[in-house]
């Protein structure tokens, strides 16, 4: 499918702080496609997006400090700028895209040996994200179309991370999709490359937000076991050798009988459990304690919970209404927080139990990525759907949901979801 591929690595962005900045090139049989696309990041709590660039069925992700650069044949080729920093400013990340767009570009058509006249498409991430940087990749993307003549399919960066499992896998439409990071959390049947049906969300923040952010209430950064691990990673690290018994944190809209999401409320009471355990054992805040490992280990079985429930009763749904195939219905989990091993298991305990299939796409290919956005353009090439000749009147759209909402039926439905053992 596949004939070169790329990995750049070499580009210095000097002092600003950008935390991802990657361009990634691919090329597919004669659709040699030039692809934009947005990728959230963090700046300190809050996560924000930066514009990713891709060529041929590319891949391009914008992210920090230098670019390498190699060739191979038969693969996907990957550009990645490498960061070095724990945080973004929007206007910084801006002004970099704008100064370096050009540039990295031109260099990447000159290394993929890909004419701007052979390109098929251009798709640029247009929603959601953050204006700043999603405005940079739509200027630029549409200034090649107007110059190169050529079409241009705008991308949801969300229907992209949900349709990734089809490079990986072989998955027909429809299929369940839970889509959990560090900035979403969303279930959704996936009935077509541009058909979706929204069937829960997050009220309030993501699970990997919370994650980080009891990690940062734990000072794990300060743990010698976790300083250089990310707050999600530090907590499934850790939870590995505490008891989850020592701690009842209660999942989430237990008597809520929707697939709708909530971290917020979970993540008061930890901050709360912490800040006693803290007065008990005679410390100061930022100071590890004695019970951090056991934290750890209830918070992550109380979100696996929450997120295993609220999937359970999305499969049921589906099924009791003819969207998903009785034996052989499929669960597709991405996101950041889909490679924790131990939500993972306990989302097999549910599929198990409902005869479905679960399937993950491989770890680099389940947090933001170029990949995933050149494949959606990609899908919408070969199916002909959001192709545009005339650009005029294209707006990027910071803010926009997923699909058609059906979370409200849903709730109506009020599915009652047997109870099972989590022994994970």
């Amino acid at each position: 499918m596949y004939k070169t591929c790329i990995e750049v690595d070499s580009l210095s962005l000097h002092r600003h702080k950008l935390k991802k900045l990657c361009i990634s090139l691919t090329s597919q049989s004669d659709h040699p496609l030039l692809v934009l696309c947005g990728t959230k990041n963090k700046i300190t709590n809050s996560e924000h997006w930066i514009p990713k660039l891709y060529f041929r069925i590319a891949s391009c992700l914008l992210s920090c400090c230098d670019l390498k650069c190699r060739v191979f044949k038969n693969k996907l080729i990957f550009t990645k700028l490498s960061s070095c920093f724990c945080g973004i400013i929007p206007p910084v990340a801006q002004q970099l895209h704008r100064e370096n767009i050009q540039r990295i570009v031109r260099e990447a058509l000159s290394l993929s040996k890909v004419s701007p006249s052979e390109l098929s498409a251009i798709a640029t991430t247009i929603k959601p994200g953050l204006a700043l940087s999603l405005g940079v990749g739509l200027s630029f993307s549409l200034q090649l179309v107007n110059q190169f003549k050529k079409p241009f399919i705008p991308i949801h960066h969300m229907e992209a991370h949900a349709l990734t499992i089809r490079l990986t896998n072989k998955v027909e439409f429809p299929f369940l999709v839970l889509l959990i990071s560090g900035g979403h959390c969303l279930l959704a049947l996936v009935r077509g490359v541009s058909d979706f049906l929204l069937l829960g969300k997050s009220l309030d923040i993501a699970p990997g937000d919370m994650l980080d952010k009891v990690a940062r209430r734990l000072s794990l950064i300060k743990h010698p076991e976790c300083s250089t691990m990310s707050g999600g990673k530090a907590i499934e690290h850790l939870a590995k050798q505490g008891n989850k018994l020592h701690f009842d944190f209660k999942p989430p809209m237990q008597r809520a009988k929707n697939c709708d999401f909530s971290f917020s409320g979970l993540q008061h009471v930890i901050d709360k459990t912490i800040m006693q355990k803290e007065i008990e054992e005679g410390i100061e805040k930022g100071q590890i304690l004695s019970s951090a490992a056991d934290i750890a280990a209830a918070v992550q079985h109380t979100i696996a919970c929450h997120i295993a429930k609220r999937t359970h009763r999305a499969i049921l749904f589906c099924k009791q209404r003819n969207l998903l195939s009785q034996s052989n219905a499929v669960l597709v989990v991405s996101g950041g927080v889909a490679s924790n091993l131990y939500i993972r298991k306990a989302l097999e305990i549910i599929t198990d139990a409902t005869q479905c299939t679960l399937l993950c796409p491989p770890p680099r290919l389940c947090t933001d990525n170029g990949i995933m956005v050149a494949w959606n353009g990609v899908e919408r090439l070969h199916a002909g759907l959001g192709i545009l000749y005339d650009t005029e009147g294209i707006r990027y759209e910071p803010k926009c949901p997923l699909g058609v909402d059906i979370s409200k039926e849903v709730g109506e439905a009020a599915i009652r979801v047997p109870r099972l053992k989590m022994k994970i």
